[in-house]
């Protein structure tokens, strides 16, 4: 059986905040076991936030957690590689309120994670098995987990622009190796025309060409893209992050369109409160191991 796992070592790394623009140290030191992963805002007294869907709050532009007065932001692509590479327990120590954006992508923290590397706890990693259909809807977005042997996501965003159109992709991605390969190189976007009304707003003052791929009226201002569908795996990249506020590994088939970061959560939300629709085992459990209908 698998098991729970944190880090040989402690990992540090510095950078700037997407939307804030300050530099932020970040430190990933190895917790205990069934601790969970934890944020602790070091210039804020140590206050802690623990990395779970009760603690997050609103998130449109970025996956934001809240507690005692406190937030932490923009954690999704450190959490989606956390939550692919199965790491279960960490203190993420933190001197800023909003985690580097680095290149825009998963890719550095997968890196920096390996680089660390891995030590089992003696705790039997448990998973939650979706047994029945949830779905999310608002206006034309819908989003939806159905029962599944693995973690599995459908996406599809649709915009009116050439340079991103519809895209679609289906990926397994319960293998590390699955999520290091489809997704973690996928960069976040954003529109050249959008930048101004962000900034006004106080928003996307760290960003540049070097970590978010800009779309202007004739393509991408900063090619070349990784993937000719970046923009949908890194969709699917945000999506892994914001699941992990479950607490537990999903085991279950996720489809999504033209969803983002407040639907990812309410689903989240949903999954959470939906204590019917799911249980909790290992992940050899014989049971959970029959084909998804």
């Amino acid at each position: 059986m698998k098991k729970r796992r944190t880090l040989a070592s402690e990992w540090v790394l510095e950078g700037v905040g997407l939307h804030t623009g300050v530099p932020v140290r970040l430190r990933l030191r190895p917790a205990a076991p069934n601790s969970g992963i934890v944020f602790v805002r070091a210039d804020l007294g140590g206050i802690r936030i623990p990395a779970l869907i009760e603690n997050a709050g609103p998130s449109f532009y970025a996956t934001v957690l809240q507690k005692n007065g406190a937030t932490v932001s923009t954690i999704e692509h450190l959490m989606a590689a956390l939550y692919a590479m199965q790491v279960d327990d960490l203190e993420i120590e933190l001197d800023a309120a909003e985690a580097p954006i680095l290149d825009g992508s998963a890719k550095p923290f997968v890196e920096g994670i390996l680089a660390a590397g891995f030590r089992e706890h003696d705790l039997v990693r448990q998973y939650l098995h979706i047994t029945k259909p949830l779905t999310v809807t608002h206006e034309d977005k819908r989003i939806s987990v159905h029962p599944c042997t693995e973690y599995r996501v459908t996406y599809a965003i649709d915009f009116d622009h050439p340079a991103l159109g519809y895209q679609e992709l289906t990926a397994s991605l319960w293998r590390a190796d699955q999520f290091a390969e489809k997704l973690a190189p996928a960069r976040t976007f954003t529109f050249e025309h959008e930048i101004a009304a962000l900034r006004e707003r106080g928003l996307a003052l760290g960003g540049s060409l070097d970590n978010a791929v800009v779309i202007g009226k004739a393509g991408v201002l900063n090619p070349p893209l990784r993937f000719a569908d970046e923009f949908v795996r890194h969709k699917m990249l945000d999506l892994t992050g914001d699941l992990s506020l479950l607490g537990r590994p999903l085991r279950g088939h996720v489809v999504a369109y033209r969803a983002g970061h407040d639907l990812h959560a309410r689903l989240a939300r949903m999954i959470a409160d939906a204590k019917d629709a799911w249980y909790v085992a290992p992940w050899a459990d014989a049971a959970a191991e029959s084909p998804a209908p």
